[in-house]
């Protein structure tokens, strides 16, 4: 069974003043440019949860907060343990993502409360005039055909497209008199700096897990070999 990891109410980076839930974010930040810029750095986390072994288990968002009043300081407090198949794994992922776009396709809309995953994809054509236009393919593609696609990493790739479309518009080349070129963007797509410190118990895990798994063969080479040595010296001493 997936062990369960749930975080405090409160964490050591912030102070207890300084924390709301991302309902409650949202509320307060109705305009649709910062609840996409929300919603993008809630996917980072997400993607940094996933590389560390872990998955969302309640994805309610009373129980996602927002730290420090900051919109990339973002905390699931209810985590659980991605199981070791590969199978049970990928699914547990694509599930996330799926329910990260309900979530945010519920708050666009205003209708979380009442949406359900089967009347969203059956319906889905009606919630596009709630959502930003450019994102609408994306929405599309994991809510209607179950792609596993991270938001953050959707939104870095339409970026550098339409910048390539942008420079071919005004005649730039893909590679200019200086041989530079069109640079396409880059950027930290899970937020290491930040998540690293909020969610630094899993990455003590990962460490202590690696570790282990460097430690425990080398212990049983070097068994091997004193066992080896040991029978060598048995052996010459009755030869």
């Amino acid at each position: 069974m997936a062990k369960i990891y749930q975080f405090p109410s409160s964490n050591q980076i912030v102070s207890s003043d300084e924390e709301i839930s991302l309902d409650e974010w949202v509320f307060e930040h109705s305009n649709a440019d910062e609840m996409r810029s929300i919603f993008l750095n809630m996917d980072r986390a997400l993607k940094y949860i996933h590389d560390h072994g872990y998955c969302i288990e309640v994805f309610y968002p009373s129980e996602i907060e927002v730290l420090n009043n900051e919109d990339d300081y973002i905390q699931f407090n209810q985590l659980m343990e991605l199981p070791s198949d590969f199978v049970d794994r990928k699914k547990y992922i694509q599930e996330d993502i799926f329910n990260s776009s309900l979530v945010q396709i519920g708050m666009y809309s205003n209708s979380l409360k009442y949406l359900t995953p089967t009347f969203l994809k059956e319906n889905f054509d009606s919630f596009t005039q709630f959502l930003p236009e450019g994102d609408v393919p994306y929405y599309r593609g994991v809510v209607q055909r179950g792609a596993s696609v991270y938001f953050c990493e959707y939104s870095l790739e339409k970026r550098n497209r339409d910048l390539e479309n942008l420079a071919k518009e005004v005649g730039e080349t893909s590679s200019d008199k200086s041989g530079g070129g069109i640079t396409p963007l880059k950027e930290d797509i899970t937020n290491e700096r930040i998540n690293s410190i909020i969610y630094k118990q899993l990455s003590g895990k990962k460490d202590a897990a690696f570790i282990y798994a460097l430690v425990i063969p080398s212990v049983l080479l070097m068994l091997l070999f004193l066992c080896g040595l040991f029978s060598w010296v048995i052996s010459l001493i009755f030869t």
